[in-house]
């Protein structure tokens, strides 16, 4: 999906073709994380439909600017900070917070997302895909805003802080990416 020049997507983890798209819109929700800071009116959702891979199949998020990512003018009123922002990366899987990454404006591009933050003998836990929640079949509504059967990824402005606890002070969340999942033949794409 693609908002402005930030490009995100999804792949089974040793794929070289993304997964497909449906129904790709772009809709404004509250920013519930940050609106109390600038004021935002709204976080910018682009959503789609993608069919499910596996329960548990690794897969990874390549994520893109197709130009120096600008800094916003209510980042840029901090000052002492704008010189240090970076764009930080959240993804959550139905409400959860599962990785994060940070990147420079200058790239490099594409960064990919494959990890989460578990851990197991082994190493890295790789990304696995949630398992499709069948209740979002019996809902009478659909809410670009909602977390249930999501695949979220949000962009903000952040400056790094001496913090291992808070490595970042999120400034501005940019855009929100939402991939509904569903299995083929569950639902009716275009």
């Amino acid at each position: 999906m693609r908002y402005e020049d930030w490009d995100i997507l999804l792949f089974p983890r040793d794929g070289q073709v993304p997964l497909k798209e449906f129904r790709v819109a772009c809709h404004v929700v509250h920013d519930d994380e940050l609106s109390h800071i600038n004021g935002s009116p709204g976080l910018p959702t682009v959503c789609c439909f993608v069919p499910s891979l596996p329960p548990g199949a690794p897969y990874k998020l390549s994520i893109h600017s197709w130009a120096t990512p600008p800094i916003s003018q209510s980042t840029r009123s901090y000052g002492k900070f704008a010189d240090r922002v970076v764009f930080e990366v959240r993804l959550f899987v139905d409400g959860r917070f599962v990785s994060s990454a940070s990147m420079n404006r200058a790239g490099p591009w594409p960064n990919v997302l494959k990890n989460s933050f578990g851990f197991s003998d082994a190493g890295e836990l790789p990304l696995s895909f949630p398992q499709f929640q069948r209740e979002l079949l019996d809902q009478s509504y659909w809410s670009p805003a909602d977390d249930l059967g999501r695949i979220k990824v949000i962009i903000s402005e952040s400056y790094p802080r001496e913090s291992l606890s808070v490595p970042f002070e999120r400034l501005k969340n940019i855009v929100a990416f939402s991939f509904q999942h569903a299995p083929l033949g569950t639902t009716r794409f275009p």
